[in-house]
């Protein structure tokens, strides 16, 4: 498995590790939080290697992520930063609402990172049930903890749940936000898709930002946290800072 459930250092066996990347805020020039991502040992993202594991296993998985997130996150600094950790929920379906929140509690209070900033980071909402969905939102919420529905994009499935269970946040698929600087349709799905989330209080993370002008575009559709190349990518084991400068007013 990942990551060894007593000491939780990295097992790599076979070849697992997790990698952090930022959320930049644009407003304030600050990381807003970290992501763990789960990668495996030819860069397999972490439903592929969800899919390579049985099903009896896929809880355990995100459990151990969960952990594993918040021990090797500490041990890069993240507490000495302001910033949050999102930490992927791979198999939302496969277990109890609250395997991974457990997990990443307990490691917390270990290492001295509050509930109150962490973010579970839900893959795969939209095959989700409804019931389960409510449940690791409504838990999440009581211990203090954030969520966010990951990977809405051209479906329009995807954004019914958004609205239904009211995660804290929501992050776009990277194929819909890349090339919106290029392509009208894309424009005006996203013109009409972030106000909507926001009028529901729900923020809006743009992942797949690789270039200047998508950045530019996104903040005029009044989205701040973004994600991708341009920020910075994934780096085993640290806490990349954001490539994108501070604005002058904040610096």
């Amino acid at each position: 498995m990942v990551l060894d459930s007593e000491d939780c250092q990295a097992a790599p066996a076979p070849g697992l590790h997790l990698a952090f990347r930022p959320v930049h805020d644009v407003i304030t020039g600050r990381v807003f939080a970290y992501e763990a991502v789960l990668r495996g040992p030819a860069g397999e993202e972490g439903e592929e290697i969800l899919a390579q594991l049985p099903a009896d296993r896929h809880a355990e998985l995100d459990r151990r992520v969960a952990a594993g997130a918040v021990y090797k996150a500490m041990e890069a600094g993240l507490g000495a930063t302001t910033a949050r950790l999102l930490i992927p929920i791979h198999a939302p379906h496969a277990g109890a609402a609250e395997t991974a929140l457990a997990a990443a509690a307990d490691a917390g209070r270990r290492t001295g990172l509050a509930t109150e900033r962490l973010i579970f980071g839900i893959h795969g909402f939209a095959d989700t049930p409804g019931q389960q969905l409510a449940d690791l939102v409504e838990r999440h919420r009581r211990a203090g903890a954030l969520t966010a529905f990951l990977g809405l994009g051209y479906d329009p499935i995807g954004f019914s749940p958004c609205v239904r269970y009211r995660p804290a946040m929501v992050r776009l698929d990277s194929e819909l936000v890349n090339g919106i600087d290029a392509s009208w349709a894309r424009r005006l799905m996203l013109e009409e898709l972030a106000p909507r989330l926001r009028e529901h209080g729900i923020r809006v993370i743009a992942d797949g930002v690789a270039r200047e002008a998508v950045l530019q575009r996104l903040r005029s559709f009044g989205i701040f946290h973004v994600q991708g190349d341009l920020v910075a990518p994934p780096v085993p084991g640290m806490l990349p800072p954001t490539r994108i400068p501070r604005p002058a007013a904040t610096a």
